[in-house]
């Protein structure tokens, strides 16, 4: 009888080392869901192979939502990543600190706004003075399609184009991809969007963005000094190119697991790499980059 207990004790113990070892995680072996928004879904997707290839031991889902449900599930314990342009508001700020959340942010790349045009169409640059008088609705000179508010591109436009206030003077389209589909067709219209979603741009023009400087450097028609520039990475990067935004990488955990190690990597000089390859402007260490167009 006591060789039996003795035996089921032992068998017992087996059994919760071997699920103690299963069990562990480490920064490369695991298993992690990573939510991202559309805006970057791609590239994420890109990074997430590259990173299989290098660790066999790690599995990653990756979710595809929109900004603010990423923010909420993050924010409430549902998710451990998420990867946005989407910036914390205020009220998030202060729930943060009221909960005590360790939540960690990490700048992963940046990304541009694209203003585009038919290829046929004899523009060739554009104010942001200009977009923002359109798109408040104060001018007809231009007619815009942006996508909806739950994207990273109109959100952006709200709080760093327009003062906070809604695109009254733009078509609304539900996706970037929406945009470039509208665009596509023609006519006398013009799309913002994510640069770094442009697979193919074969019947699209990209504008130069300008804003009013002191400094001359290209005299506008109108006798203002402006700087006009393309969303090249490069001029991006060095903040030349006016629509611009930083994606973070928003994690939280606070252990060594797969989220912090899928982090470091997209932070590390070959994920950089990978997102410069998709446009984006590499945020965490230098890259090379080529401003040739």
């Amino acid at each position: 009888m006591l060789k039996s207990a003795f035996i089921i004790i032992m068998l017992s113990a087996i059994l919760i080392t071997g699920c103690q070892q299963e069990a562990k995680v480490t920064p490369t072996k695991g298993r992690l869901t990573a939510e991202v928004d559309p805006a970057v879904y791609p590239v994420i997707v890109k990074e997430k192979t590259a990173f299989d290839s290098l660790y066999k031991d790690v599995k990653i889902d990756l979710k595809e939502v929109d900004p603010l449900q990423g923010m909420v599930n993050l924010i409430n314990g549902k998710s451990k990543m998420f990867i946005s342009p989407r910036y914390f508001n205020k009220q998030e700020i202060d729930f943060i600190r009221k909960e005590k959340l360790n939540v960690q942010t990490f700048k992963f790349c940046y990304l541009a706004s694209a203003v585009i045009v038919p290829k046929n169409s004899t523009l060739d640059k554009i104010r942001v003075d200009e977009i923002k008088d359109a798109l408040l609705g104060n001018s007809k000179k231009y007619s815009f399609v942006i996508p909806q508010n739950n994207t990273a591109t109109y959100q952006y436009l709200q709080e760093e184009i327009l003062d906070g206030n809604a695109p009254k003077g733009a078509e609304i389209v539900p996706t970037d991809n929406d945009v470039l589909k509208k665009i596509e067709e023609g006519g006398n219209i013009l799309g913002i969007l994510s640069f770094n979603i442009i697979q193919d741009s074969s019947k699209i023009k990209f504008l130069q963005v300008g804003q009013i400087v002191r400094k001359l450097i290209t005299p506008d028609k109108n006798g203002l000094d402006v700087n006009y520039f393309t969303p090249h990475p490069g001029f991006v990067i060095k903040k030349y190119y006016p629509l611009w935004q930083t994606v973070y990488v928003y994690l939280n955990e606070v252990l060594l697991t797969p989220a912090s190690g899928f982090t470091t990597f997209l932070t590390s000089y070959e994920g950089q790499k990978i997102a410069l390859g998709e446009n984006l402007a590499p945020a965490a260490v230098p890259v090379r980059i080529n401003e040739s167009q």
